[in-house]
């Protein structure tokens, strides 16, 4: 699709900076940005025009322009302030109809959805931000009310979108405050508003099926059919009885082939959740046959297979991301913002831990020709965090594997794996079975402090009919770490910050699958950002087979 051009009429171009660049990265539009409002005496050749105007009103010529433009066909999306600006324009006050109060001292808003609206979609019911409010009474006549602020026992109305004749007026209220900008919310409202307010109608389902219905399968399903916009509909699996579980937990088809599943004309996203082994294979049959794929991780289990499949994906025109959920988790991402804004100065040196003493968990997991070893296991998940945490490239990598107690399985019980980034930082990280005491999840040290994040030892306690205790010891994995900020105090110790953790972002991959896919918002996993993942634990492979030698990255 061609972008859609936009004027983007801006009075603090500058403030307006993260919002642009989210803009820039959806690929959707091609934005013209300017501060001189005789720009909107002619918008011939414009889809839309977004305004964030601080000073007002426009000349007659510039509003009745920009009101018969809107008219025709065109849409207009205001933000932060400038309705008010303009209140001096009866052509622009006709457009919105909205009777504009007194505006409140910046505070921080309760900003709730509407919901059952398209365009407020997978966003949270609630969320906060910091601002100022523009009072006002009620809804314009024939507007649809999207986002609404609780103020002194009254809701206000903070975002509505409206009709004007051929075309489509929207107001957010929000966006009088430079920090606005930077909201994530902020930035998906006016990319949706944009693309309703330049005439792209009609938010629908996507069609999804699921290749493989193992032991996360069900999670994805559930995943896919509470978030708007995607709809599960086939499942296939070589497995009778897993298929029979497909259909009866999630009522939909089934096959036994996926070449059905890729035959249906209604499936335009394929889940591939096969073992890591096949990845490649499942991947590129999708591919050929016009889906949008997401695969679970490992990608792969080489970069050459993973070159394959990018190439592939940009052949057929479709999306290729990768399963990496965990960069949701809520302790990581407390440590990714600390490292973001400097808490602890530049970070140099990370060591990374998961394990313990038990037995490897069960089927492909523990089968290295399948799994590609244990690496690429927990690995999928670690040298990701470890690769957003140091982003840059990667020189050399080196490992050591060791079987020492788990001889019924082939994949190694305890690995080790140091990783050497072209600036002279350094990684590690270690996946343990025979690991009886735990070393933190992360140790981070930068220029200014430190980062630790400690397990937690949870359980679940519930009482037996007869009221007895029963406690269920959770894996330290099942729990967010403890992370905690060290800052020295200049006499050998150090202060000690516990940081709060976020709340968990519920589905938030598969709402960014459908924003991207829906909305055109930047996919959160693009597969080319994998890849280096995936580089990074095949050298490690490599490493291991030559008994530890430090060995070079493939481009």
């Amino acid at each position: 699709m061609s972008r859609l051009p936009i004027l983007a009429f801006l009075d603090a171009a500058e403030a307006a900076a993260p919002l642009l660049a989210f803009l820039e990265r959806t690929g959707a539009f091609q934005l013209t940005v300017t501060h001189d409002s005789a720009r909107l005496a002619d918008l011939d050749g414009f889809r839309a025009v977004l305004a964030d105007a601080r000073r007002g009103p426009l000349d007659t010529e510039e509003a009745r322009a920009l009101a018969d433009f809107v008219r025709r066909g065109g849409g207009l999306v205001t933000i932060g302030d400038t309705l008010a600006a303009w209140s001096g324009n009866p052509e622009v006050r006709e457009l919105h109809g909205w009777a504009l109060g007194d505006l409140t001292d910046p505070t921080e808003l309760v900003v709730r959805t509407t919901p059952g609206n398209p365009l407020t979609e997978r966003l949270d019911p609630e969320f906060h931000v910091r601002d100022r409010l523009r009072l006002s009474d009620g809804l314009p006549t024939g507007a649809v009310e999207l986002l609404r602020v609780p103020w002194r026992y009254q809701d206000r109305v903070l975002a509505f979108v409206r009709l004007a004749a051929a075309g489509r007026f929207a107001a957010l209220g929000l966006g009088h405050l430079p920090e606005t900008f930077g909201h994530p919310v902020f930035g998906q409202l006016v990319n949706r508003l944009l693309r309703n307010a330049a005439g792209l109608d009609g938010q629908r389902s996507l069609g999804v099926g699921l290749i493989g219905y193992g032991a996360v399968a069900k999670d994805h399903a559930r995943q896919i059919t509470e978030v708007a916009g995607l709809k599960l509909r086939v499942v296939a699996d070589l497995a009778a009885a897993r298929r029979t579980a497909a259909a009866a937990d999630f009522g939909v088809a089934v096959h036994a082939r996926t070449e059905d599943l890729l035959a249906d004309p209604d499936i335009e996203v394929a889940v591939v959740g096969t073992p890591p082994s096949t990845h490649a294979e499942v991947v590129l049959e999708a591919l050929a046959a016009g889906k949008h794929v997401v695969c679970e991780k490992p990608f792969a289990l080489r970069v050459a297979d993973v070159d394959r499949m990018l190439e592939a994906a940009a052949g057929a025109g479709k999306l290729l991301t990768v399963y990496q959920s965990r960069r949701w988790d809520p302790d990581f991402v407390a440590l990714r913002e600390a490292v973001s804004r400097k808490a602890v100065g530049e970070p140099f040196h990370l060591e990374s831990f998961i394990g313990g003493f038990g037995h490897p968990c069960s089927f492909w997991h523990t089968h290295e020709p399948v799994s590609g070893g244990t690496i690429f296991d927990w690995g999928s998940h670690y040298f990701d965090w470890m690769l957003q945490l140091f982003p840059g490239e990667v020189d050399t990598v080196s490992a050591v594997a060791h079987n020492l107690v788990w001889h019924d399985v082939t994949n190694a019980d305890h690995v080790s794996v140091d990783v050497r980034f072209r600036d002279g930082r350094q990684a590690t990280f270690i996946h343990s079975d025979v690991a009886a005491a735990l070393k933190p999840k992360w140790y981070l040290l930068g220029t200014a402090g430190a980062i630790v994040a400690d397990w937690r030892r949870e359980s679940v306690k519930t009482r037996s009919e007869t009221g007895d205790l029963i406690e269920e010891r959770l894996a330290p994995a099942d729990s967010p770490a403890i992370v905690r900020i060290f800052r020295p105090d200049g006499s050998g110790g150090a202060h000690e910050e516990t940081l709060s953790l976020p709340q968990r972002v519920i589905n938030g991959f598969y709402r960014n699958l459908a924003d991207h896919l829906l909305e055109g918002e930047p996919p959160a996993v693009p597969a080319r950002e994998a890849r280096q993942n995936i580089a990074v634990m095949e050298a490690a492979a490599r490493s291991i087979a030559q008994g530890g030698r430090a060995v070079e990255v493939r481009a």
